[in-house]
């Protein structure tokens, strides 16, 4: 009787952790990247985008020579600058304010940030 009884307490507690875990990863929200809303243009002596959709962005920029991590709402319509030498390689991320990128914002993931293979989760994947 007792081993059977432990079955069913073992079966009920691998379902309500199953449904823990099912219930985190519905509450944590996925979108798109919006690099879609970003154009990069020389604009005078500064490079830069302006967020061009209707939803405010937070974009994640870094130079690979530094890797100095610059971070930046940028409401619609608004201009993000970038640093003033881009002289050699840089990577960004856009996401919906309050969303950030599924990858670590770090050198070791500029392969896939840079071809844009990432996507924004409602939370820090790192937090």
């Amino acid at each position: 009787m007792r081993t059977a009884w432990r079955g069913v307490v073992s079966v009920a507690l691998l379902a309500a952790a199953g449904a823990s875990v099912a219930e985190s990863a519905v509450a944590q929200s996925v979108r798109a990247h919006m690099e879609a809303c970003t154009r990069w243009v020389q604009a005078g002596a500064e490079f830069g985008t302006a967020n061009s959709c209707d939803t405010p962005i937070v974009i994640l920029f870094m130079t690979l020579s530094d890797q100095r991590v610059i971070e930046r709402e940028v409401p619609p319509g608004a201009w993000f600058g970038a640093p003033s030498d881009l002289s050699g390689a840089w990577m960004f991320t856009a996401c919906p304010v309050g969303y950030a990128p599924n990858l670590r914002f770090a050198l070791e993931n500029k392969e896939a940030i840079l071809v844009s293979l990432y996507n924004c989760l409602g939370a820090r994947p790192d937090a």
